[in-house]
């Protein structure tokens, strides 16, 4: 899965129309300082001595455009970093660079997956995400995928037959 910064993608101007128009400043300003991309600093997905965790969540695919994966460090009842590895447009990976930093340092107002999931919940859903950030309606399936993959995080996996 690839990730970067918006000089790897060679975008040191704002890359001006996409198919959907022009992105907007906000949006430009984001892609252009992916600070949370990439893996968080523990690698362990278990619980720590310290009782820190990394609780993981992936959505999508290459083939469809967009895959998201984001990787949540936990531990004292707050989210201690955010970070997310995405493949697909500027607005893709714009929409998860402002939601890692939206849940970064977050308080968990109850401990495990249900403070987890009340965490990602106060910072809205696909809709108020594509009004606050002007992401046009086209694209509104790929801020679905980044949703699933925060869900993911969370939400372990059901095993048939458990």
């Amino acid at each position: 899965m690839s990730h970067g910064t918006a000089e790897s993608h060679g975008a040191s101007e704002p890359p001006g129309e996409t198919e959907t128009g022009p992105l907007s400043e906000t949006l430009w300003q984001l892609f252009r300082a992916l600070q949370h991309a990439g893996d968080p600093a523990a690698t362990a997905t278990t619980t720590t001595a310290t009782g820190e965790r990394v609780l993981r969540g992936e959505a999508g695919r290459e083939q469809d455009v967009t895959r998201v994966r984001f990787a949540l460090r936990v531990a004292g009842g707050h989210i201690l970093e955010a970070r997310y590895r995405a493949f697909g447009c500027p607005y893709t990976l714009a929409a998860c660079e402002w939601l890692a930093r939206q849940l970064q340092g977050r308080e968990l107002a109850v401990p495990g997956a249900a403070g987890l999931a009340q965490a990602v919940g106060a910072v809205g859903g696909p809709l108020e995400w594509a009004r606050t950030l002007q992401i046009p309606a086209a694209r509104l399936g790929r801020l679905l995928v980044i949703e699933d993959a925060l869900r993911a995080a969370f939400d372990p996996p059901v095993t048939k037959g458990a």
